[in-house]
């Protein structure tokens, strides 16, 4: 994640180049590896307990660590050891900046100061992007006093970072009246919670394909009805953790049928919100309405 955020900024301000940047991603893939297949490397979890933890995820709004530990197939210090092996995304792309002779220490500690100055990013705020902290991080980005939408927006980011891609970043969103997008997969809500979640995108950015091809593990070509079928899918994976978390406050919601659409315009009778996200590069965006009954 941060390298998504500070690496664009290097590639904007002309620090590093496309080339220089690439080979750093391609460090960092090589060097970090999905806490589940060290758990089964280092013979701590079975191939069964990994499938039916990732199985969870998709029911839970849990880390995989954390399902482990519910579960008792492990304890918190196997949790930190195998976390010690992963290592930390945040050291690992400055490494690969300075493996990869794209930036000296000094040159990246000046970088580091002007990307924080020029974002007006606070220091929790750039500790909380370079651990990956989702929660602590997207107020500066999602302007609303409205904690409903800070928690489902939360919610999405964590799902697609755990079923799409770690390595994302987001933009600053803004309440709209109006969003006419090239094509869109979104799912409605309904009772005592309602709205709908979807992803869009316009017809020169492909960024939904990456949800698309990171849900289903195939790829698709192009943004047809297939690929937006596969987005959909996802948006419903999404819809039915943030159900579970609901029913715990006694907040019951249906989902509808997902809607795939080209080229139209999304209209409510009140505004909804829009946060533009990138997924390894590719731009897509984020649509999200929420409003509660009261009881």
């Amino acid at each position: 994640m941060f390298s998504q955020f500070f690496g664009n900024y290097l590639l904007e301000n002309q620090k590093i180049t496309a080339e220089q940047f690439s080979s750093c991603m391609e460090y960092i893939k090589a060097n970090r590896v999905n806490l589940e297949l060290i758990a089964e490397r280092e013979g701590l979890l079975s191939h069964q307990q990994v499938t039916t933890l990732k199985q969870l995820q998709m029911q839970e709004d849990r880390d995989f660590g954390d399902l482990a530990i519910k579960r008792g197939y492990l304890s918190e210090s196997d949790v930190d050891y195998l976390l010690g092996l992963r290592g930390n995304l945040y050291l690992i792309f400055i490494q690969a900046l300075e493996e990869n002779q794209c930036l000296t220490t000094e040159e990246i500690d000046q970088c580091m100061a002007d990307f924080q100055k020029d974002r007006g990013f606070s220091d929790a705020v750039m500790k909380a992007i370079q651990d990956g902290d989702i929660e602590k991080f997207l107020p500066a980005f999602v302007d609303t006093p409205d904690d409903d939408y800070l928690f489902f927006i939360g919610l999405t980011l964590r799902s697609i970072v755990r079923f799409i891609s770690p390595y994302i970043q987001i933009g600053k969103g803004h309440f709209v009246s109006s969003f006419s997008p090239h094509c869109i997969a979104r799912q409605r809500i309904t009772g005592d919670s309602e709205g709908f979640l979807g992803f869009c995108c316009d017809g020169d950015d492909d960024g939904i394909l990456a949800i698309a091809d990171g849900y289903a593990k195939e790829h698709f070509d192009t943004v047809d009805e297939d690929a937006l079928d596969s987005a959909a899918e996802f948006v419903n994976c999404v819809n039915g953790l943030y159900a579970a978390e609901l029913s715990f406050q006694n907040i019951s919601i249906d989902m509808e049928p997902p809607e795939l659409l080209f080229d139209t315009t999304i209209q409510d009778d009140n505004d909804f919100y829009v946060l533009p996200v990138y997924i390894e590069g590719r731009k897509l965006d984020l649509i999200i309405k929420i409003s509660k009954k009261e009881k």
